[in-house]
């Protein structure tokens, strides 16, 4: 809890939206996870409804967060993405904690990201191939997530 918090420290926003059950809710996996989703949807200039929908979605699926929670978790991995220096501020906490399996299923939701809108860019493709890179996922699995 103390990670997440030291996460937040100067997280600004209305302070009627958030509450901190909510804020507590998802851990630092959680934006983790969304951080690198969003920062998918931006590489290629075009961050349009479909993906944003997708995003949201799999935060609902894969997290089980309601609505208050996503708008939170959203706003927050929009300014630390926006702050954000290199994928390896993110990519590390993956390497931390998340198993061989779970960085594959994380490389498939990128994917599904990349996907919404119906193509595949090579800003994404190459953000995608970073990212797996960096969290040392097999070229071979990078493949099977991309065509699956």
């Amino acid at each position: 809890m103390k990670k997440i918090l030291k996460i937040l420290d100067g997280f600004v926003s209305s302070t009627d939206n958030i509450i901190e059950e909510d804020i507590l809710s998802f851990d630092e996996m959680t934006l983790a996870t969304c951080v690198l989703l969003i920062e998918v949807s931006l590489s290629d200039d075009s961050y349009d409804d479909e993906e944003k929908n997708k995003i949201i979605g799999i935060l609902k699926n894969k997290f089980n967060l309601d609505d208050s929670q996503i708008n939170i978790l959203m706003e927050l991995a929009d300014k630390k993405n926006k702050e954000m220096i290199s994928l390896y501020d993110w990519t590390s906490k993956i390497n931390e904690i998340y198993s061989y399996e779970q960085k594959k299923e994380l490389i498939k939701l990128l994917w599904d990201v990349a996907f919404a809108d119906g193509r595949i860019d090579k800003y994404e493709d190459y953000t995608i191939r970073k990212i797996a890179d960096l969290i040392y996922v097999r070229h071979e699995d990078f493949m099977k997530a991309k065509h699956r």
